[in-house]
């Protein structure tokens, strides 16, 4: 897993390498051979350039995401508007061309409320819903019962914003974003190790030169030796 912590750290050592190399002249064994140089910088630039695009890809993913959230909040809005609309039709208890109590149950029940109850909307639940409210221009025989046109044109527009929106939020772009920004880091990665292998060849001090500490690798300490051992206490003395 590489973590945006761990591609700054990457740049930043990668172009400290860079910066105490040019502070060194030509006749340094320290000196960078002109080919992993020029390799170093490539490698800055390359992951510079695709840390940009993943963070611009994560953005896109994000705001796509949030169009989703939006289209389905519409949906659901329009959806309990839909049920309320049935919910106000009047009975045929107040006039005899109204509703009868078993048409509205069977109205709900066509949209999708099932027993007439509104019940928790979950995301799965609206989209479900939302297609039935479509479908009520033709399921619904009586007009007057079915959803506002107005209200299933918002919920079709929605579900249009939607779809493009679910693709748009999928995260194939950004995963293979993400990927090409790994490949770059492992790569400039590698390069620095290299830059480390050059030092530890240039003395023979190898990794224990201390010019390592300037390009931000420890140098390996040298093996202590062995402490003395500890001194035998005295036998105790006879009891008297």
């Amino acid at each position: 897993m590489i973590t945006n912590l761990t591609v700054s750290r990457t740049l930043a050592q990668g172009k400290l390498v860079v910066a105490v190399d040019a502070n060194r002249n030509a006749a340094d064994p320290y000196k960078l051979p002109a080919a992993l140089l020029s390799l170093l910088n490539g490698g800055i630039a390359a992951l510079e350039s695709q840390d940009a695009g993943a963070h611009e890809a994560e953005g896109k993913r994000a705001e796509a995401s949030a169009n989703v959230r939006n289209a389905l909040d519409k949906i659901e809005a329009a959806l309990r508007a839909g049920y309320a609309g049935i919910g106000a039709l009047v009975g045929d208890d107040l006039l005899p061309t109204g509703i009868s109590a078993a048409a509205r149950l069977a109205t709900y029940t066509t949209y999708g409320w099932e027993k007439g109850q509104l019940g928790r909307l979950s995301d799965d639940r609206i989209l479900v819903l939302a297609e039935l409210a479509l479908q009520g221009a033709t399921t619904i025989e009586t007009p007057a019962w079915r959803y506002a046109p107005a209200l299933v044109a918002v919920i079709n527009e929605a579900l249009d914003h939607l779809e493009t929106g679910e693709i748009a939020a999928a995260t194939g772009e950004r995963q293979t974003s993400v990927a090409v920004r790994v490949a770059q880091c492992d790569l400039l990665q590698t390069r620095i190790s290299r830059a480390r292998y050059h030092y530890c060849a240039a003395s023979d001090e190898l990794d224990s030169t201390k010019e390592l500490a300037k390009i931000s690798f420890q140098p390996r300490r040298a093996a202590t030796s062995d402490p003395a051992p500890a001194p035998t206490p005295a036998p105790p003395a006879p009891p008297k």
